[in-house]
């Protein structure tokens, strides 16, 4: 016979029911008889009772076994429920919609705001936190620059002063890698940045720096042919130093590395951490990205809008594989085969030292090639990098493949529930200040931008005075056998000459008598 029919028997013969308890079961003697619901499992509404349920219901469940086998939206008590049909929760085994006073609350999967963010991952603030890493950080380079030999090291591999500080301009970003660790470190709330910066098994990894490098490499050396092919530019080799080479491709890796991880870790980590959709910290992070390229000398729209492409392209790789690798060695390769290898305008900027040089007389623009800002900024390379683009979102879909890893769940289900009020008020306040800092910055422009025209033209003729060479002494041409340093005689004043009239000059001998340079003197 099945509990089912065993349950029902002993209530028709009047037996009573028993109570689930801790320790066993115990005789219930004291339930009012009330009828049974028409399955003899209890109605679903019906509550467990303050020692954890059992099989008693409320007179409101209209059967004697309650919720205890039933309901889903009965509650438990702070003792617990028992055997409910939503499955274990807290202190028993209560209904699916009911509250457990033992469980953590859920996390709200509706909202784009997540628990865990903080007030400084809002995207304007965490973009202006991400231009202070970068101000911050080329601080810190000139500190190493000082405290460290690094000029004096560079002019005795290259031997040559403009090499060294186009190569200054690439090591110059160290300072971002040492800043970012610092403050990575400092602040517990950003240790998760961690799992995507070091080895991590899954996407860092040495499968990911080959990816990267062929990505970057291929995508940029297939725009530079097709220029060469098309006859938009001209390469000739120019000279190859295994160790220079070396030591820019450490360099340009210093220099790539330094932006991927700005935008591409801590920019796109601290979006990640405040808002639940991931589309908010891939376009986010680019917009900033593309926003920093453009003081480039050069700079273009195409030049912009390949910035902003590649800066999704890199994103979606760090979505899909959590490699930030990936995305760092894809970034040197582009910059490194663009600037140093084929000796191209890299952003506008063109490099000191290459293997090939192109011969900028030849240069022309085209569909794989701008003359102002590089491959960058030529409509070929964009379609490249947007088609890539186009390529990762289908494999996604295809393969329904999502976030490889999201490294702020768990600080999210520990921080579900509480209240970030505050850091709306912070914001607020923030915000405040700075609107009225500038209304009242702009009123003082306004009142007082006679006088600081005033100010700006007499400094800048100061400036122009100081830039004038001043005249220059007349040089007294010694006597022949008068010791350096000693007196000059004066000159004899004619007679009957008035004191500080002019001298009259000497008469020059006549054309025909000076001997003709070259010609014996007579």
């Amino acid at each position: 016979m099945d509990s089912d029919n065993m349950i029902r028997e002993e209530g028709a013969e009047g037996a009573a029911p028993e109570e689930l308890m801790e320790g066993g079961y115990r005789p219930q003697e004291e339930q009012p008889a009330v009828p049974r619901d028409a399955d003899g499992w209890g109605s679903d509404n019906g509550s467990d009772t303050a020692a954890g349920g059992g099989y008693s219901g409320s007179p409101a469940g209209a059967a004697p076994y309650g919720d205890a086998f039933g309901g889903g939206t009965g509650s438990n008590t702070p003792a617990g429920g028992t055997y409910g049909d939503g499955g274990y929760s807290g202190g028993g085994y209560g209904g699916d919609t009911g509250d457990d006073p033992g469980s953590e609350p859920p996390v709200n999967k509706k909202s784009f705001i997540r628990a865990c963010g903080s007030w400084t991952d809002i995207l304007p603030i965490a973009a202006l936190l991400s231009v202070i890493l970068l101000l911050f950080g080329s601080i810190i380079s000139a500190l190493v620059n000082k405290f460290l030999p690094v000029q004096e090291l560079g002019m005795r591999l290259l031997g040559d002063e403009d090499g060294v500080a186009f190569l200054l301009q690439y090591f110059d970003f160290i300072g971002i890698w040492i800043l970012f660790m610092l403050i990575t470190a400092v602040f517990k709330g950003n240790w998760p940045m961690w799992k995507a910066y070091f080895y991590n098994g899954h996407g860092n990894n040495f499968k990911a720096v080959l990816a990267g490098i062929l990505l970057g490499f291929g995508t940029n050396g297939f725009c530079i042919l097709m220029s060469v092919i098309m006859g938009d530019i001209k390469l000739s080799f120019n000279e190859f130093r295994p160790l220079i080479f070396l030591i820019f491709l450490l360099c340009v890796w210093i220099q790539s590395g330094a932006e991927e991880i700005v935008d591409r870790c801590y920019l796109y980590q601290k979006l990640r951490r405040r808002y639940r959709w991931p589309v908010i910290a891939v376009l986010g992070n680019s917009l900033v990205f593309m926003a920093l390229h453009m003081p480039n000398p050069g700079v273009t729209a195409w030049g912009l809008a390949q910035v902003f492409l590649i800066g999704v392209l890199f994103s979606l790789i760090i979505y899909y594989w959590d490699s930030l690798w990936t995305a760092i060695w894809a970034h040197t390769a582009w910059n490194f085969s663009q600037s140093i290898v084929f000796g191209l305008p890299n952003s506008g900027i063109v490099s000191k030292y290459s293997v090939f040089k192109l011969e900028a007389a030849s240069a022309r623009d085209g569909l794989f090639y701008s003359t102002s800002f590089g491959v960058e900024g030529s409509k070929g390379a964009n379609a490249i990098i947007g088609g890539l683009i186009v390529i990762v979102l289908l494999y996604g879909l295809i393969t329904k493949r999502g976030e490889k890893a999201d490294h702020w769940e768990e600080m999210e289900e520990l921080e579900a529930g509480k209240s970030h009020i505050w850091e709306a008020v912070v914001l607020t306040v923030i915000m405040i200040a700075v609107v009225a800092a500038g209304a009242l910055g702009y009123r003082w422009y306004n009142e007082h931008a006679e006088e600081i025209a005033q100010i700006s033209e007499m400094m800048e003729e100061t400036m122009n005075e100081q830039e004038q060479p001043g005249a220059e002494a007349p040089v007294v041409e010694q006597p022949a056998g008068q010791q350096p340093g000693a007196e000059t005689p004066a000159v004899e004043q004619p007679a009957g000459q008035q004191p500080g009239a002019e001298t009259p000059a000497a008469e020059e001998p006549a054309a025909e008598q000076l001997p003709e340079q070259g010609s014996p003197i007579l």
